[in-house]
C-alpha cells in the first residue's frame, strides 16, 4: 500500500540562497520536481516579482526536502505561503541513524552514500555551495550553474524517498516536518539584542578581556604576572625604556602593552585583508581598475551590479567596515557600495612595527590610563588551590592528585558555588573560548542562529554555543533587549524532566513531588533531611543541593558522580543516592526496565516515534536519560508548531524553554498563549499529566538578565563605558548600579560579601 496516495502531489523541493551569519535568506532559485508526473520547475529569484510558488502548499500536496526549515525560510522572504505538509529527509535520516555514526555524516551526500545511491561529487558541491554564498551579481551562465546544482541536489532528494519510504513511519514523520516549519519562523523572527552595546564591546573585546583579569583578580588573587627583561641596547628596547622614564611608568607593563597593542593591529590586518580579498573577487575592483574608471569620470555608480554585491559584503565581512549589510525590514541608510568602492581603492597598509612612536604611545596611554592596565597574566593552579583551601571548597582531583582545571569542571562547580568560582569561571570562559565575532547578528540586530534541528540522539536542538546567544557564558544574555514599546517572554517548564520522569514511570511519591510545586524540597522533607518547615528561602542552599540529587539521577548520575557534582565526600553521596532509591523505588525499577530494554532490543523509542539505538558508545547513563530527554524534545517541538501555528512570535527555544515577543501592553495575553501551548504540547505527550509553566517578563527599557551572570555583566559594561565614556549609548547594566552599592568586581569598590558566601547577592 502506498502511503503516499492521500496527496494530489507529491514534490521535491530545493532553493539555493545565501545567509550571512545573523541574516535572512536571500533566494537565489528555486527547483521542484513532482514526484508521480516529473514535472520539473526550475526558477532563478533575483529579488523582483516572482508570483506565487510553483507548488501547491495546502494539505493534499506534500513537499519533501532535506533539512527543510532552509527552504521555508525562503518562502518567508518570498512572502509565499508555508506548506501544511511536509516531510524531511534529513529529520528521517537522522532518526533512522540516531546512536550510531553514519559513514559519510548526515547530509544528503551521507544520506544517498547510506543508501547506496549516486551522489555529486563533495568538491563540486562545496564549489557550488561558496558561489551561491558569495552572493550576485551573477552572470547569466552563474545563474544557470546554480539552477543545475539546484537540480541535482532535487533529483537526489527524488531518488532518495522511494528508498527512505517503506521504513518511514509517516505520520509521525510528518509531525517532524511540520516542526520544520516551527523551526523556519523562529529562525526568522530571532532574538533582538542590544546592538549598540554588542558593537561596542565587540569593537572593545580584547580591551575589555585584559582588564577583566585585573578586576576579577583583585578579588581572587589567583593570576600571576608573566615576568620579561627589556633589553635597552636594542632599538626597540631604547625606545621603551625611554619612554617609560618620560611618562614614568614600568617598562615590562609598557612593553607587554606594545606588544598587546601590535598583536591586536596585525590580527585585525589580517582580518580586513582577507575581507578586502574576498571583496576584490567578488567585484573585480582592484586598485588599478578603481583608478582607471576614475581617470575616465566614473565611480561606484558605474559599476553594475555593485549596490546589492556590497550590501551582501557588508553583512558577509564586517571587518570592511562599510555598513551592517542588508536589511530588508529597514531602511538602507548606509551607501554600503560607495563605502566599498572608497575601501578598495588602495592597498591595505602594513601593521606599523613595534618601536613607532605613535604606538608606543597608545601603550602608554593602556597602562596609565584608568584601565588598570596589568600586563600579560596567567592562571596559577598552586593559586587556585590556596583560595579553595582559605574558603573550604573542595574540590576535584585527577587521579594524579592535580585540582581538575578543565571547564566542565568550573561549570559544575560554579553552579555548586555561583558566587566564588562563577566569575572565575566566567573569565576563564571569556579568555578562552568566547568570541564575540562568532554571535551571529543580522544588520537588523536580532540574533539567528541555525537551531540544527534533530541534530542531538535525543532528538533535541543543538545551535552552535558560539553563534547563539543562550549558547555562551549566561553573563553575555544581558545583551537580549526588546526595541521600545515591545517586550520579551521567558516561558519554560517547570521541572520538565522530573515531570516526564514522574508521569512514564507511575511513581506516585515523585508525582506527588512534583505536584508539591517544589519537588527538591519535597524530597528533603519526605527524607527528613530538612524539617517539615523548611521553604527555599529558609533552606535554598540545601534545596539546590536536593536539586542536584533529583536530576542528577535522570541522567544516570552515579554516586561518585553525584559526589563531585556536589564537592562532598563519596560516603555522603552515596547516602543521598540511597535515600533517593528508597523513596522513589517505582521509578528505580522503571529506569532499569529501560536500560534492559534497551540492551535487548538495541533501541528506545519516544511517544511520537523519535529513536535512539544502542552502539558500541552507547553508554547505560545515557539510555536511563533518554525517556526524559526523547520526550522533552517531542514537547517542545510540538509546543513550538502550536505556538508559532497560532500567531505567537517566538524568537528561539532554549532547552525546555522559549523566549516570544510582543508588545508591551499584549505581553500578559501572549505569554499566556505561549504557556497554553506548552501545557498541551506536554498532555498530549504524557495525557494525564500536563506539566507547569513559569514565565518571566521583561519590558524595554530594562534587558533580560540571568541573576549567575550578573556580576560579570556589570564589570564588563562598567569597563566598557570607561575605554569608551563618549560613545552614544553608554549606559549601565540596566538594574541598580552594583559599584555604587559596592559589589561589583572592581579592585576600587571590594565586595561587602564574604568569599565564603555561595550566592550572588541582588
Amino acid at each position: 500500500m502506498n502511503p503516499l496516495r492521500a496527496f494530489r502531489e507529491v514534490w521535491a523541493v530545493d532553493f539555493e540562497f545565501t545567509a550571512p551569519p545573523g541574516h535572512r535568506p536571500r533566494p537565489l532559485c528555486v527547483v521542484a520536481r513532482e514526484l508521480r508526473s516529473g514535472r520539473l520547475v526550475r526558477r532563478w529569484l533575483d529579488g523582483s516579482d516572482t508570483g506565487p510558488p510553483p507548488y501547491g502548499t495546502g494539505d493534499d500536496t506534500l513537499l519533501f526536502a532535506y533539512y527543510a526549515s532552509a527552504e521555508w525560510g525562503c518562502h518567508l522572504t518570498l512572502g509565499w505561503p508555508l506548506p501544511r505538509r511536509v516531510l524531511d529527509l534529513y529529520a528521517e535520516f537522522s532518526n533512522l541513524t540516531s546512536g550510531t555514526r553514519p559513514p559519510n555524516g548526515r547530509g544528503l551526500l551521507g544520506a544517498l552514500s547510506y543508501h547506496g545511491l549516486p551522489a555529486l561529487d563533495v568538491i563540486e558541491k562545496e564549489t557550488m555551495r561558496a558561489l551561491a554564498m558569495r552572493g550576485g551579481p551573477y552572470t547569466a551562465g552563474e545563474q544557470v550553474a546554480l539552477l543545475d546544482y539546484c537540480q541535482t541536489d532535487v533529483d537526489a532528494l527524488a531518488r532518495l524517498l522511494p528508498v527512505m519510504l517503506p521504513g518511514l513511519d509517516l505520520p509521525r514523520a510528518l509531525l517532524r516536518g511540520r516542526y520544520t516549519v516551527a523551526a523556519a519562523r523562529m529562525e526568522w523572527n530571532g532574538t533582538p539584542l542590544d546592538a549598540r552595546t554588542f558593537d561596542r564591546m565587540r569593537d572593545n573585546w580584547d580591551r575589555i578581556r585584559t582588564q577583566l583579569v585585573g578586576r576579577v583578580n583583585a578579588r581572587y588573587g589567583v593570576y600571576e604576572p608573566v615576568g620579561r627583561t627589556i633589553d635597552p641596547n636594542t632599538r626597540l628596547g631604547a625606545a621603551l625604556h625611554g619612554a617609560a622614564a618620560e611618562w614614568q611608568l614600568d617598562v615590562r607593563l609598557l612593553a607587554d602593552a606594545v606588544d598587546y597593542l601590535w598583536q591586536q593591529e596585525r590580527e585585525r590586518d589580517a582580518e580586513t585583508a582577507d575581507a578586502i580579498r574576498q571583496a576584490r573577487k567578488a567585484t573585480g575592483l582592484t586598485p588599478t581598475r578603481i583608478r582607471r574608471l576614475e581617470d575616465a569620470g566614473r565611480d561606484h555608480l558605474d559599476v553594475p551590479g555593485l549596490d546589492v554585491t556590497a550590501r551582501e559584503l557588508a553583512g558577509s565581512y564586517p571587518e570592511l567596515g562599510i555598513g551592517r549589510g542588508y536589511d530588508p525590514d529597514g531602511p538602507d541608510e548606509d551607501d554600503h557600495a560607495a563605502r566599498l568602492f572608497e575601501r578598495l581603492r588602495h592597498a591595505p597598509a602594513a601593521p606599523p612595527p613595534k618601536h613607532d612612536p605613535d604606538l608606543i604611545r597608545r601603550a602608554a596611554d593602556l597602562v596609565g590610563g584608568s584601565g588598570a592596565y596589568t600586563g600579560p597574566m596567567r592562571f596559577s593552579a598552586a593559586r587556585w588551590g590556596d583560595y579553595l583551601a582559605r574558603n573550604n571548597i573542595p574540590w576535584p582531583q585527577l587521579e594524579s592528585g592535580a585540582l581538575a582545571l578543565d571547564d566542565d569542571t568550573f561549570r559544575e562547580m560554579a553552579r555548586a558555588y555561583p558566587g566564588q568560582v562563577g566569575p572565575i569561571r566566567d573569565l576563564r570562559h571569556a579568555l578562552g573560548q568566547m568570541r564575540l565575532n562568532a554571535l551571529a547578528v543580522g544588520p537588523d540586530g536580532r540574533n539567528r542562529a541555525l537551531l540544527s534541528m534533530f541534530a542531538s540522539k535525543t532528538g533535541r536542538n543543538q545551535p552552535s554555543n558560539s553563534a547563539f546567544i543562550f549558547g555562551p557564558s549566561c553573563w553575555l544574555r544581558s545583551l537580549i533587549r526588546p526595541a521600545p514599546g515591545r517586550g520579551l517572554a521567558y516561558c519554560d517548564w517547570s521541572a520538565q524532566e522530573l515531570g516526564i520522569a514522574a508521569a512514564l514511570s507511575g511513581d506516585e511519591r515523585m508525582r506527588e513531588a512534583y505536584a508539591s510545586g517544589d519537588p527538591y524540597l519535597w524530597f528533603g522533607k519526605f527524607a527528613r533531611l530538612v524539617p517539615g518547615t523548611a521553604t527555599k528561602k529558609t533552606h535554598g542552599a540545601d534545596r539546590d543541593r536536593f536539586k542536584v540529587v533529583m536530576l542528577g539521577v535522570l541522567y544516570g548520575l552515579s554516586e561518585t558522580g553525584l559526589a563531585r557534582k556536589l564537592a562532598v565526600t563519596p560516603a555522603h553521596g552515596r547516602e543521598l543516592m540511597r535515600l533517593h532509591k528508597e523513596t522513589f523505588r517505582t521509578f528505580w525499577r522503571w529506569s532499569d526496565a529501560i536500560q534492559d530494554e534497551a540492551m535487548l532490543t538495541g533501541t528506545l523509542r519516544t511517544v511520537f516515534g523519535w529513536s535512539v539505538r544502542v552502539g558500541p558508545d552507547t553508554t547505560p547513563t545515557s539510555l536511563r536519560n533518554f525517556p526524559m530527554q526523547g520526550n522533552g524534545a517531542e514537547m517542545m517541538r510540538l509546543a513550538a508548531c502550536l505556538a508559532t501555528e497560532r500567531g505567537v512570535r517566538v524568537c528561539c527555544p532554549v532547552h525546555d524553554a522559549f523566549l516570544i515577543e510582543a508588545d508591551a501592553d499584549e505581553l500578559e495575553a501572549e505569554a499566556a498563549r505561549m504557556r497554553d501551548a506548552m501545557r498541551e504540547a506536554s498532555e498530549l505527550a504524557l495525557p494525564g499529566f500536563p506539566l507547569r509553566t513559569d514565565v518571566k517578563f521583561v519590558r524595554h527599557p530594562d534587558r533580560y538578565a540571568d541573576d549567575r551572570g550578573r556580576l560579570m555583566w556589570d564589570a564588563v559594561l562598567d569597563i566598557l563605558n570607561r575605554i569608551d565614556p563618549d560613545a552614544p549609548g553608554s549606559e549601565r547594566a540596566g538594574w541598580p548600579d552594583r559599584c555604587e552599592t559596592g559589589t561589583c568586581l572592581d579592585p576600587l569598590h571590594p565586595s561587602p560579601y564574604s568569599s565564603s558566601s555561595s550566592s550572588i547577592p541582588l
